[in-house]
């Protein structure tokens, strides 16, 4: 429209020094007058392309922000384990620096319940074992609660102190079979501006031989004004609902994302199998010991009911075979009959054919 613009008014300005009196150049000057007069409706928000200098510095999504604000943009990638976390920063900053919107990196969280899991987490909270071994595994919890809980303090350390005036949460959307969305914010003041801390979580759940598997992501939004903070967080809507991704990135990404989760899969395959190795050793390691003082025990009670009854345990050391009988004499042989023979004095059993069997000590009872 306005290239247009410009490109007629020297054309008409010709036509009319050739014939200032041509009813039809008249009504083309007029024309021209009008559109020269008429002001070009400015569009109130500009598109900006977001880039991946991961990936070759490619277009990852485009963006609508409010026109002629100044837009920072940041994009980086943290790492669990294997699986890249992209780390996408945007900060938008109004024509007289008043205001600023900040869309904040999103985080991945995972968690699951059901019956088999919770038996887990209780045998290794028997067993002293930590019960969250990664920092994306929490349980899934309301934006507001994610505001307060995580987002809160995390302003704090980075020196935002913000002093809460008012919380709104917003109808949830369905907007998959498996997935919904949730968004709610928190309004406060800070330093004499007024503060509103938005968060967006969207929650995939899946069902699956009675376990419960959630996978969230938490979206979080920061708006700093002089002025009224309604309008600013209309921008932030219409960022999100206008949003579009780059197929050919998305493809990249997931291809990234996918290698991730299968080197993932086999750390978790090691580490399951070091865990499981642990408790199998914690496990015999407790069963050994119980075994033992058991056994104690027994020895113990045996030995005592042998001296109360005027008995003892005595041991064949050509077989092996032990036999409990009367404690009253000095030597006890046994005859190849197996008859057993009790005398005080010391016989020769070479002459008799005979076997002395050797006493036990209670602590080599078995």
């Amino acid at each position: 429209m306005r290239n247009t613009f410009f490109l007629l008014i020297p054309f008409c300005s010709i036509i009319a020094s050739c014939d200032a009196q041509s009813p039809k150049n008249k009504k083309m000057q007029a024309s021209a007058t009008t559109s020269q007069n008429k002001t070009v409706k400015q569009s109130p928000y500009e598109l900006h392309g977001i880039l991946d200098p991961g990936i070759n510095g490619m277009v990852a999504f485009a963006l609508q922000t409010p026109t002629s604000w100044k837009m920072e943009q940041s994009f980086t990638r943290a790492w669990n384990g294997s699986s890249p976390i992209n780390q996408v920063y945007i900060k938008l900053t109004s024509p007289d620096l008043g205001s600023t919107i900040e869309f904040l990196p999103g985080s991945p969280y995972y968690y699951a319940d059901g019956p088999t899991t919770r038996s887990l987490r209780e045998t290794s909270r028997a067993y002293g074992m930590p019960q969250q071994y990664n920092q994306y595994e929490m349980p899934p919890m309301s934006p507001v609660e994610y505001i307060k809980r995580l987002f809160l303090p995390y302003l704090s350390q980075k020196g935002l102190q913000v002093r809460m005036t008012a919380e709104k949460t917003l109808p949830s959307k369905q907007t998959s079979a498996t997935m919904q969305t949730y968004t709610a914010y928190i309004d406060g003041e800070s330093n004499g501006r007024k503060v509103r801390i938005d968060c967006m979580i969207n929650m995939t759940t899946t069902n699956m031989n009675g376990e419960v598997y959630y996978n969230w992501e938490a979206y979080p939004t920061l708006i700093l004004t002089n002025g009224d903070t309604d309008p600013l967080y209309k921008h932030i809507a219409h960022a999100r609902n206008a949003l579009l991704s780059n197929p050919a990135w998305v493809q990249k990404n997931t291809q990234l994302v996918r290698n991730g989760f299968i080197a993932n899969d086999e750390i978790n395959r090691r580490n399951r199998d070091m865990v499981k190795n642990y408790r199998d050793h914690v496990q015999k390691t407790g069963e050994d010991i119980a075994n033992e003082r058991n056994l104690s025990s027994d020895k113990r009670h045996e030995s005592f009911r042998d001296v109360i009854g005027g008995q003892a345990k005595y041991a064949d050391p050509e077989t092996g075979d032990r036999v409990k009988l009367a404690d009253k004499y000095n030597h006890v042989y046994k005859d190849k009959q197996g008859n057993y023979h009790g005398t005080n004095d010391a016989v020769n059993d070479a002459q008799f054919d005979w076997v002395e069997l050797q006493r036990l000590e209670t602590k080599n009872y078995k």
